[in-house]
């Protein structure tokens, strides 16, 4: 598909039936979507997004242009509509917005050979089926039954004497990146989703929590070079200029500061022009300090590994680390100033210099991340 033609793609699209159909768009990058979108009437769309899960559905018409996101929705069966405008008046990056609709689940006072029928009857339309929810009267999950006990308990027991009261939910206004530490930290491979009074609404399986994993990770890295994930599919090269611009802008205005402080010193320099030899070594070691903290921040506050509230000792521990290759360093870079020069004091002075700046550059770039965070950037 990603090597044909619109008019090639639209008819190779229009050979595949519809179950089909909806694997392949799915797999395909948004702007190849796009075309599709265009190209395709929107019967032959609301018929392979009926196909689909609630969610990958939602995602799908999430990203329609409005006018044909309409039509196809108004084409949809009633279920797949109903479950379609539920999900999309959810944040796409919350529990809401990921989880799908489709789930098996029984009441507590059901006997487990309930279960399995239920499991049986779901197994036609859901793909993946892990465990089934034990809900109470009114809807609320009071636990779940993995499909193991199901199989090793005896048909006429009931659910509520069997089943897990152990259960990880996720609130359907969970942020994703919250979502995803629940399966890390637990080990699950499915997580119900709950309103805030504990109805059960939906699931979040671990195939679509790979997907937010990658997605969160990538969209970190590009936040650090002042970019986003959608530059390269969707922007025009004057949208990601502005993108990246103030980043530029702000570091040429640093660098203008560092001039200015060395342009003050300019007389001392003008006598010992060899230290202006070792300023660009100081600077780019210092700057590759910066950066190593400030990765290890970032990313660490972003997994939630580091605690905002534990600011303080990951930074005296970041120091001390810091401390250590800056003794190192500082000493390898005086011997080599104090030979080059053949003045001791210089190369006390060089490395000095270089043992204050790494120190400096790491503080930095461990509390500027801790900064930002506090501020809700």
């Amino acid at each position: 598909m990603s090597r044909l033609t619109n008019d090639e793609a639209e008819y190779l699209f229009n050979l595949l039936d519809a179950e089909v159909g909806g694997e392949v768009i799915t797999l395909l990058d948004e702007t190849q979507r796009a075309s599709l979108y265009e190209i395709l009437g929107k019967h032959r769309l609301s018929t392979i997004i009926n196909k689909l899960d609630s969610d990958d559905a939602t995602d799908l018409v999430a990203e329609m242009p409005a006018q044909i996101a309409e039509q196809v929705l108004e084409g949809l069966d009633k279920p797949s509509q109903t479950e379609v405008q539920e999900l999309l008046q959810y944040e796409p990056t919350t529990a809401g917005g990921i989880m799908a609709k489709e789930f098996v689940a029984v009441q507590a006072n059901a006997t487990v050979n309930r279960a399995i029928a239920a499991v049986r009857k779901a197994s036609k339309t859901i793909k993946e089926i892990y465990s089934v929810f034990v809900v109470d009267d009114f809807g609320k999950l009071v636990g779940d039954l993995p499909l193991k006990d199901i199989l090793i308990h005896s048909p006429q027991r009931k659910v509520r004497n069997v089943m897990n009261r152990d259960v990880i939910t996720a609130n359907v206004f969970l942020d994703q990146e919250e979502v995803a530490r629940l399966f890390k930290k637990y080990d699950v491979v499915v997580v119900p989703v709950t309103t805030s009074d504990g109805t059960l609404v939906g699931r979040i399986t671990i195939d679509d929590i790979v997907d937010v994993m990658e997605e969160e990770a990538s969209e970190d890295i590009y936040k650090m070079a002042g970019s986003d994930a959608a530059e390269m599919e969707k922007k025009s090269p004057y949208d990601i200029a502005k993108m990246r611009l103030p980043f530029l802008l702000t570091t040429m205005a640093l660098s203008l500061c560092t001039g200015i402080v060395i342009s003050v010193y300019n007389q001392t320099l003008s006598h010992l022009i060899i230290l202006a030899s070792f300023m660009p070594v100081i600077s780019a070691i210092s700057g590759n300090t910066g950066l190593q903290a400030a990765v290890i921040m970032v990313r660490g506050l972003s997994t939630g590994l580091i605690p905002i509230s534990n600011w303080k000792k990951i930074w005296w521990r970041e120091m001390r680390t810091v401390w250590s290759m800056a003794i190192v360093c500082g000493i390898a870079l005086g011997c080599v100033a104090g030979i080059w020069s053949k003045h001791f004091m210089i190369g006390i002075v060089v490395g000095t210099s270089m043992f204050l700046s790494m120190s400096t550059a790491a503080t930095m770039g461990t509390l500027i991340p801790v900064l930002s965070k506090k501020l809700g950037f």
